[in-house]
């Protein structure tokens, strides 16, 4: 997947800027970045964490210090302004420093931190983090601090990508995924079931469009495992798919096939789609924009996810989220106001702002939000009814044997069952030895 702040990491350096009352001032420094290996950090020394008062009980003589670090490209940190003085509307004597960090040096740069005894108060990073950073002992468990009510206010599959190891490890500020995309100049009307869908593209093949050119990669394939009611792992973590699952999910890829063309893990997809060579799309929400302005505004809309006739329930895409992680360590002052300002980022007010489709154009956690910008309205509906990504730390093991299996019949012609069984015999012995014992 194409991501904007990767391109930012080869001219943009560490910025901190320090904002007050009277307005902000950016201080650049240097970057302090090691290309030497990190660490894992040792967790911190059990302690009695504070637990802050309710945003709404705080009153506006509130004092310390937001010491925050992200990857934002500069349209969103021009975002984040905004929802920081909207903060300090009500908090005026709470000061910020941000840090700014490119991509691929944030991570590292926070672990150092932690070592060294320096990390900040928030550190606002993907979902995927959280279950590594809290196994570590660098994050705050929130789950005594978070009230029913906020829970309640966010979508579901959003509220699970901050639940890890039976603790609140962060609070989920922004909802992203795959989405089916479908280029309306080319295919006028969406398809109700898999098999329409099917049919569709087959009608517009012809010398330069190819139907449908679909990426059958991890991230888009196996969440389709939805449709026949299956999930990877079980509460547990184990990998729970049985045979039957197992099949159905591969004979509805090899149904989807017949679309027209078969990628794994490239851009051709999104070149044939750019090029209006072909008519869907399963993409990531981050590159709704830039599909947009390439194809046309009024060409670009997000449909729902067909049905699947063997089963009678939906496709279904991949859903994560951007969260905020509060760090453990930080003195009980600056924890009051960096709790403060993490919970005003999930109320209405915040998450508005930060889904401003000319700013930031975050998807917001929220589960009802009125958003008046059409393609992200749509964007979220798709996400509401989406797939939770898993959060687990041995993912990775799981990903090469199942896209095998994925190659297998949309590429060789292996049949479901054999490419099923060769994908399970791969995963065993891929697992650790306590693990495949079990």
């Amino acid at each position: 997947m194409n991501n904007l702040k990767a391109n930012l990491s080869l001219f943009m350096g560490v910025l901190v800027v320090m904002l007050s009352l009277v307005g902000c001032e950016p201080v650049r420094t240097p970057t302090g970045t090691s290309e030497t290996v990190v660490p894992t950090p040792s967790p911190p020394p059990a302690t009695t964490t504070p637990k802050p008062t309710a945003t709404a009980e705080m009153t506006p003589s509130l004092r310390g210090t937001v010491n925050l670090w992200l990857d934002w490209d500069p349209v969103e940190l021009g975002t984040l302004h905004k929802v920081i003085a909207a903060f300090q509307e009500n908090f005026p004597q709470v000061t910020f420093a941000i840090a700014y960090y490119p991509p691929d040096e944030l991570r590292p740069a926070f672990e150092a931190a932690a070592i060294e005894g320096k990390a900040p108060s928030l550190l606002f990073g993907p979902a995927s983090w959280g279950p590594e950073l809290w196994e570590s002992g660098t994050l705050l468990d929130l789950t005594s601090w978070a009230d029913a009510e906020l829970q309640a206010t966010i979508d579901p599959i959003a509220w699970r990508q901050v639940v890890y190891d039976g603790a609140l490890v962060g609070l989920p500020v922004e909802r992203q995924g795959m989405v089916l995309y479908r280029n309306r100049s080319i295919a006028s009307s969406a398809a109700a079931t898999l098999n329409e869908l099917v049919e569709a593209a087959q009608r517009l093949k012809d010398g330069e469009i190819v139907g449908a050119g679909f990426d059958y990669g991890f991230m888009y394939s196996a969440s389709q495992l939805a449709a026949c009611d299956g999930d990877l792992f079980n509460e547990r973590g184990d990998l729970s798919l049985d045979n039957q699952v197992g099949y159905c999910w591969l004979r509805l890829l090899r149904t989807l096939r017949d679309t027209g063309q078969v990628s794994l893990n490239s851009e051709d997809d999104l070149v044939l789609f750019e090029t209006s060579r072909s008519a869907w799309l399963i993409e990531s929400t981050l590159e709704a924009s830039r599909l947009a302005r390439v194809i046309g505004f009024d060409n670009l809309v997000i449909d729902p996810w067909p049905l699947y006739s063997e089963t009678n329930k939906r496709l279904a895409g991949f859903v994560w989220t951007e969260n905020v992680y509060l760090v453990a360590g930080t003195s009980p002052v600056d924890l009051e106001v960096s709790w403060a300002f993490a919970r005003f980022l999930l109320t209405p007010e915040g998450q508005l702002i930060l889904s401003d489709p000319e700013g930031a154009s975050h998807l917001p956690s929220f589960s009802s939000i009125t958003l008046s910008d059409g393609l992200q309205a749509q964007m979220t509906a798709s996400l509401s009814s989406g797939v939770t990504l898993p959060l687990h730390p041995d993912l990775s093991l799981y990903i090469e044997p199942l896209e095998g299996a994925v190659r297998a019949v949309t590429l060789q012609g292996s049949s479901p069952e054999f490419a099923w069984e060769m994908a399970l015999k791969k995963i065993d012995q891929e697992l650790p030895d306590s693990e495949g014992e079990e």
